[in-house]
């Protein structure tokens, strides 16, 4: 584990130019992802899609949703991997791609939901009156997730990216790989919940995309996150009694 004062020159280990190039790279990455899900928005229902495509489509998603979020992330581990990695450029894209994956893997899940969802609703017509509940249900236990512990904890790996990296540094490549997905579990641990919204809302609902986009961003970057944190909580539980009630 990295000492303190290890911590405290990664923070400022970055040049200028290189902190440029992540931050417009990542910016550039994410609004071609959100063009790409805006023109993908009018298809047909996600769950017709076969396992491959709909990953692809996932991923896609997930970069336009939380590359602008993880931006001082990689930010802060560019300040590292300068001195420590032979190709620190190259590192960081490795970190980022291992982030991506494990946003992508959530995906297999993720569609096998939405395919067993239709499944029941087509097979089990009396079943269709009781899903926008069971929604509204799973509203909730997004809601009171955001109020949890493990949320907490999983928001703090996100928000002091220093202490993450100070702690689980790995040298070289395969350690940017292999860090980049440790930080996407803890990614996915603050933000999964969010992401069983849109299944419940509608998968390409760019409405609500963007409004949890902005929630994600907020919980992150903004001082006082914890106020973000369960005021999306109260309203997503808000939402969940409103859909049960009809």
């Amino acid at each position: 584990m990295r000492s303190r004062d290890d911590v405290a020159s990664g923070a400022a280990g970055a040049t200028a130019a290189t902190r440029l190039l992540v931050v417009g790279t990542l910016v550039i990455l994410s609004g071609l992802a959100w063009a790409w899900t805006a023109a993908m928005a009018a298809m047909p229902e996600c769950h017709v899609l076969g396992l491959g495509p709909f990953v692809v489509m996932w991923t896609v998603m997930m970069a336009a949703m939380m590359f602008p979020s993880v931006i001082p992330v990689v930010l802060a581990f560019a300040g590292f991997a300068r001195g420590r990695i032979e190709f620190p450029l190259l590192a960081a894209t490795l970190f980022v791609v291992g982030y991506l994956v494990v946003w992508g893997a959530l995906g297999v899940p993720a569609h096998a939901l939405l395919v067993a969802s239709a499944g029941l609703g087509g097979s089990l017509p009396s079943l269709a009156g009781v899903l926008p509940a069971f929604g509204g249900v799973l509203l909730i236990a997004c809601g009171v997730y955001q109020l949890t512990p493990l949320k907490d904890a999983c928001l703090r790996h996100c928000r002091v990216p220093h202490l993450f990296l100070g702690q689980h540094w790995r040298d070289g490549l395969g350690g940017a790989l292999a860090l980049g997905a440790h930080h996407g579990l803890y990614c996915a641990g603050c933000c999964a919940s969010l992401m069983v919204v849109l299944m419940v809302v509608g998968l390409m609902n760019m409405a609500w995309m963007v409004a949890l986009s902005l929630v994600i961003y907020l919980e992150k970057i903004v001082p006082r996150a914890s106020l973000v944190v369960r005021a999306a909580g109260v309203a997503l539980c808000v939402a969940g009694v409103q859909r049960i009630a009809g």
